[in-house]
């Protein structure tokens, strides 16, 4: 899927989600009850006496007419803990990261799809959730480019208005990066595809080197030490898909986790979802 980081901006919020500056009440009510019903199916109880959530990314931004398909809302929630485990004292004894990582493996498997052609007023969108643990409940502690609290029903952080080319943001280092690292990978495939045996093994071990380098670095824009939506590893991320080269990359990653002998090996956060559903019995996802 292609970026709209670098889109031109538009001169007025998504009609469909926004009148004016402020959020359509449907649209608000729509969203926040899709996030409470995914958190009701994971398991939790009383989602809306500790969950705070944000509409992100593109959607909440004057970039939202990039021609991407389906248009792409992030809503990305964090939580009072101490009211968390007051209304789920059941709720095994895990720290906020763990229950994050545990919340969004389940979201992502079993109830993204159930949220990814979303219709409202017209128009289709992916839907997607995430409990990021950093936020809190402050969503300025990840320094997001834009952020319109659903909780609330105010910015938080309004959009900025942005010049006629945003890549004028950026300086010219951060491109020839963004280059250097399409050429990189561009060449991985041409070693994967005409390699031979070789070439090809050494290809998928670089890809997977190379991913995590990139998907950390991105991760990492969005944490507390991080400068987000302008951190360099997120331009960097962003570059690669307007080039098209990360769903190249992400293409050789997925080749080779399955070629992995010890890719079925359980993840940390297939170890915690199975360590809650032993504690939680039925009450969980299998």
């Amino acid at each position: 899927m292609p970026s709209g980081y670098f889109s031109a901006p538009s001169d007025s919020l998504d009609p469909s989600l926004f009148d004016g500056d402020r959020m359509r009440p449907e649209v608000r009510s729509r969203l926040l009850d899709a996030l409470y019903a995914g958190l009701q199916l994971v398991g939790f109880s009383e989602p809306w006496e500790w969950a705070r959530a944000w509409l992100t990314g593109s959607g909440a931004s004057y970039q939202w007419k990039a021609d991407r398909g389906n248009g792409d809302l992030d809503v990305l929630f964090g939580a009072d803990y101490t009211s968390f485990l007051r209304v789920n004292p059941w709720f095994p004894p895990l720290s906020m990261a763990e229950t994050a990582m545990y919340t969004d493996q389940i979201l992502r498997d079993k109830y993204w799809p159930r949220t990814s052609a979303m219709e409202i007023n017209g128009s289709t969108y992916e839907v997607t959730f995430f409990w990021n643990p950093t936020t809190g409940e402050d969503i300025r502690d990840i320094h997001p480019y834009s952020a319109y609290s659903l909780t609330d029903d105010s910015w938080t952080i309004h959009p900025p208005e942005l010049p006629v080319d945003p890549q004028e943001l950026y300086p010219q280092h951060y491109f020839e990066q963004g280059e250097r690292d399409t050429q990189a990978v561009n060449a991985l495939k041409d070693m994967h595809d005409n390699g031979g045996s070789l070439g090809r093994a050494q290809s998928l071990q670089t890809a997977r080197f190379y991913w995590d380098r990139i998907h950390g670095g991105r991760k990492e824009a969005f944490s507390g030490t991080g400068a987000g939506y302008g951190d360099f590893h997120n331009f960097r991320w962003q570059y690669l898909k307007s080039t098209g080269a990360m769903e190249v990359l992400r293409d050789l990653v997925k080749e080779a986790d399955m070629n992995d002998p010890f890719f079925k090996l359980d993840s940390p956060a297939d170890l915690i979802t199975r360590a809650a559903l032993r504690y939680g019995g039925a009450r969980y996802w299998a």
